[in-house]
């Protein structure tokens, strides 16, 4: 389903340019939404990250959350603006908290370290992955296949957070800090605390109440 206007306006354009149906405009108006938006997100997180003063650790966290949005899955907003403001708020907070705990010692950061990989490995393994009513995972395989991808991506990000905790480089503890925040995060959202937070912010509503 297409929310904006401008996709349906390019989708009609680039049918009658390349001579497609116009039964898959509305098709290729839902992807050239997707695409838009999802680049547009990432733009103003890491431009808000900027700002911050915490560009690195914003990057770090988009990253580390894209391993798992596309095998674990998770908690979302049936709106796309919604969703992205979410994330355009989240990531550049997870960045500045992840800055604040790499500068409280890296035994601080070795015990964060470690609650990250318990609940995430807990998370994948009892809930992972966590699909929506709008695509629903109806294989065993793929669903088999998606939680075991899962698993191993916490293994591979708590890997990396131990490799950077020998390095020297003046952003290890920080990269260090975001990616099991993120992890945190990401385990977060596939509990049902996570959906219920995700429909708060769906029922939160923007319009101005007329005084009789």
């Amino acid at each position: 389903m297409s929310y904006l206007t401008f996709s349906k306006r390019w989708a009609g354009y680039l049918s009658q340019r390349t001579g497609h149906p116009v039964e898959q405009e509305a098709i290729l108006a839902f992807a050239i939404e997707v695409l838009t938006l999802n680049l547009l997100n990432i733009f103003f997180t890491l431009l808000l990250g900027a700002l911050l003063g915490v560009l690195t650790g914003t990057a770090t966290c988009l990253i580390t959350a894209a391993l798992f949005r596309h095998s674990a899955g998770g908690a979302h907003s049936n709106s796309p603006i919604r969703c992205a403001a979410v994330t355009i708020a989240i990531f550049p907070l997870l960045a500045l908290l992840g800055a604040y705990f790499s500068r409280q010692g890296q035994g601080f950061v070795d015990l964060l370290s470690a609650t990250a990989f318990g609940a995430g490995m807990t998370a994948m393994i009892l809930l992972a992955p966590v699909d929506s009513p709008a695509a629903p995972i109806i294989s065993p395989l793929r669903r088999r296949k998606l939680k075991n991808l899962s698993i191993i991506f916490v293994a591979l990000v708590t890997a990396a957070a131990l490799w950077f905790r020998s390095s020297q480089w003046q952003y290890a503890e920080t990269i260090r800090a975001c990616v099991n925040l993120t992890l945190l995060w990401t385990s977060f959202m596939l509990t049902s605390w996570g959906h219920n937070l995700m429909s708060f912010i769906d029922n939160i509503s923007f319009k101005s109440r007329r005084e009789v």
